[in-house]
């Protein structure tokens, strides 16, 4: 079968052989946190950190990488950088290629560079959620029941909204929200084809269907739907304003948010400690949903945001909805959505004075661990 990403190959070869790494020092932490700054330093567009967190986790969880980098690609950089996404699927997905231009640990360090310093678009994750918006629920009730050519049929409407196109999409791939592709490859297949009908170009449609196959992310098939939406939207990259970087030693501590086990227990201190933030809670929240939209509110605050957006005619109204889907699904009600992000801004020294804490503790342990093995 004729290689649908050899050119990309072809253009990585091009930047590699005129790339040189230096010598790159690992970082200290978990590989949870590790795995987190990875992503949120590729948000961030932040190149050194990005290269030293590819470095760790290569040396911490091996080939796990290349899962990483094409989700990364994926969630984060979208349609900021088509190219960069191909390129990161292409050399993700092929161990031999990678082992004739210049090996895993050369190809995970400028993969990172390249994410890094990509134009972003996040679109995609926020649409991978779409049905449990309150503005879907009737919508996506409806296609969950439909057969899987109906489905195929609300894809290819370009008169419905983006949303509504994204959760007929998932409910093809025989799911209804951002869990694993469930019906093997007939669903995919199906979509894939309905992408090119419409106009996809070749090599995008292909790095979504090796991602596809490689990651098991129904996250990876919004992509070619949004390229669509866009294909004919004015496009511009934008600088975006992003929280200070705050480092306990080698450590940004953006990297602990909900997604890590250090993260979510710092947050939740900071819930209960902090007077302001507990007070919103208690104004807005029920009690027993105060953790979830905690945790939630601070990833927006501290570990969303990008340096470098792409900038499109449905980007800022995907955004919106996306995160208003997320806020109100961890509990916020819509009147308390912008007080409490607000108030969590205003006292993000006092989170990050409490992520210092738990990571040096967390530090501490990983360094006895190492004596003790030496």
């Amino acid at each position: 079968m004729r290689d649908v990403l050899g050119a990309a190959k072809h253009r990585l070869a091009r930047e590699i052989d005129s790339y040189s790494s230096p010598t790159i020092k690992p970082i200290v932490a978990d590989p949870w946190v590790i795995s987190s700054l990875l992503q949120k330093s590729i948000r961030r567009g932040e190149t050194d950190i990005a290269k030293r967190s590819a470095v760790t986790f290569l040396k911490l969880k091996g080939s796990a990488i290349w899962r990483r980098l094409m989700v990364v690609a994926f969630e984060d950089i979208g349609i900021g950088s088509v190219e960069a996404l191909i390129m990161t699927v292409a050399a993700s997905s092929d161990s031999n290629w990678r082992k004739s231009h210049g090996g895993d640990l050369r190809l995970a360090v400028h993969l990172a560079t390249v994410l890094a310093a990509a134009g972003k678009d996040r679109s995609a994750d926020y649409l991978c959620e779409a049905k449990d918006h309150p503005a879907l629920p009737g919508f996506a009730h409806r296609v969950g029941e439909a057969s899987v050519a109906r489905g195929l049929s609300h894809v290819r409407d370009q008169a419905l909204g983006l949303p509504q196109r994204a959760v007929a999409a998932l409910f093809v791939l025989g799911l209804g929200g951002r869990s694993e592709i469930s019906r093997g490859t007939s669903g995919l297949n199906s979509l894939l084809a309905a992408f090119s009908e419409l106009g996809a170009p070749e090599e995008l449609v292909g790095a979504t269907a090796i991602a596809a196959a490689r990651t098991q992310e129904p996250i990876t098939a919004m992509v070619p739907l949004i390229w669509l939406a866009a294909r004919t939207s004015k496009k511009r990259i934008c600088d975006c304003s992003i929280p200070a970087m705050v480092k306990a030693g080698d450590v940004p501590l953006y990297a602990l948010d909900k997604h890590t086990r250090l993260g979510r227990e710092a947050i939740w201190r900071f819930a209960q400690e902090n007077t302001p933030v507990r007070e919103y809670l208690a104004r807005f929240v029920p009690e027993n949903r105060w953790r979830s939209s905690a945790h939630m509110a601070a990833f927006y605050v501290d570990a969303a945001p990008v340096a470098r957006r792409l900038v499109w005619d449905q980007s800022e109204i995907l955004e919106a909805f996306g995160i208003e889907r997320d806020l109100l699904f961890a509990g916020i009600p819509v009147e308390g959505i912008q007080p409490l992000l607000e108030v969590m801004r205003a006292n993000l020294d006092h989170l990050n004075t409490l992520r210092r804490d738990v990571l040096a503790r967390s530090q501490a342990d990983l360094l006895a661990r190492e004596v003790l093995h030496d």
